[in-house]
Formats: structure tokens, C-alpha cells, sequence
């Protein structure tokens, strides 16, 4: 008697597993979300910015945001993401403890739109996105002549989604971009010059909620 409850009760737990994650990621489903992580630099060559007449890097900071993503069908997605760092400018250096004078505090901030390709493993989910966008760069100094400026921006993406419950789970993200700041004041190369780009990488994890769907409208 207790072996066929045994059976019978770990046939209702994986009918009821499989109802769940048909339900994750479902066409038709809103997710939001949000979270922090870290903003890893990158640099502006010689020429790109006002600001210096030499190499300059944009530091390491703290990153926050959030996204808003629907779901087309079981694969693939488009997602609206938001995010900000605020950090500083520094000047350029070399060697083991290189030293790096503060230019300026440095606002970065960027909202994309990405098209998302996502595997479904069960709790798991793992994704690829590519987007287009516009990244604000905000430098914070005393000369108000200086203006924060728009710039267009491609974005590569990479994570996967950890799905605690049907409607909820754990996102971790890793995300390059790249940045087109025009025409450089001095040095420029041409329109293959990579000097023309802010290229920077970001790490975040964050929650998420997903609604708008159910396992009864699953392919």
C-alpha cells in the first residue's frame, strides 16, 4: 500500500513539475524585473572628449537597473532594459599601481531594446540578446558649458533565468556595449577607427516577475 501511495504521489509531483515549467517563459507572458550588479569601464581614446587631451577610462561602479520583457513565443523575445552607474572619469595610466587622477564624475546611463533567444531546460533558462540603443553620458563638472550627450549604442548579451516558482525566479546577466561617440578631435583613423567607441562590460543579478500567461495557452 505505501509503495503504490509512493508511486502515485511521485507521479503527481512530476505531472505537476512539468505544468510548471510548461507555464515558465509562457507566449504571451510580461516579465519585470530588476537588480544591481557592476559596471566595468571601458576607455576614450585621445581626442574623444573635451574633457582631456589624453587617453581617459571611465572607472569600475556599481550598476543598477531593470527590464520589462515579453515573450513571443517559447524561444524567442524582446526585452526593454534600463540602467545607470554612477562613477568617475579618470585620466589614463600605466604600470602595476598606476596612478589616475580624477577628471570628473561621469553619469553613464542606457535603455535598449534587444531581441532574446532563449533555451528551456526545465527551472532553467538560458538566453543570447542582441539590441540597439542610446547610452547618456553625463560628465559631472564645474564649467556648465559642458553638456551630458546621447550616443547610439549596440548592446551583446548572455545569462540565463532560474525560475524559484512559475510566476518568479533569479536573473544573472553579463552584457558588452558599445558605445559611438563620433568623429575624434584628434587622431581619428576613419570610419573603421576604434577610437570612436566606448566599449564597456556589466555583470547584474536581480528578481523577477512573470505574469499575463498560463500552461493552458502553451503551444
Amino acid at each position: 500500500m505505501s509503495n503504490n501511495l509512493s508511486r502515485i504521489a511521485a507521479a503527481l509531483l512530476s505531472l505537476l513539475s512539468a505544468a510548471a515549467a510548461a507555464a515558465q517563459g509562457a507566449p504571451g507572458s510580461i516579465e519585470i524585473g530588476g537588480g544591481a550588479g557592476r559596471f566595468y569601464g571601458g576607455s576614450f581614446a585621445r581626442g574623444s572628449t573635451n574633457l582631456t587631451d589624453r587617453k581617459a577610462d571611465a572607472d569600475d561602479d556599481i550598476l543598477r537597473g531593470f527590464w520589462l520583457a515579453a515573450q513571443i513565443s517559447r524561444a524567442w523575445g524582446v526585452e526593454i532594459a534600463a540602467r545607470r552607474t554612477a562613477t568617475n572619469l579618470l585620466q589614463s595610466g600605466g604600470g602595476v599601481f598606476p596612478t589616475k587622477p580624477v577628471l570628473a564624475g561621469l553619469d553613464v546611463a542606457s535603455i535598449e531594446l534587444l531581441g532574446v533567444r532563449t533555451w528551456r531546460r526545465g527551472n532553467f533558462a538560458p538566453y543570447v540578446g542582441f539590441g540597439v540603443g542610446v547610452t547618456n553620458l553625463d560628465p559631472d563638472v564645474d564649467d556648465p558649458a559642458v553638456r551630458d550627450t546621447n550616443r547610439a549604442a549596440l548592446s551583446l548579451a548572455t545569462g540565463a533565468r532560474f525560475y524559484a516558482f512559475r510566476w518568479a525566479g533569479f536573473r544573472i546577466d553579463l552584457r558588452a556595449r558599445a558605445t559611438y561617440l563620433g568623429k575624434r578631435e584628434s587622431g581619428d583613423r576613419g570610419w573603421n577607427d576604434s577610437g570612436r567607441w566606448f566599449v564597456n562590460e556589466e555583470v547584474m543579478g536581480g528578481i523577477f516577475f512573470s505574469f499575463g500567461a498560463s500552461a493552458g495557452r502553451q503551444p
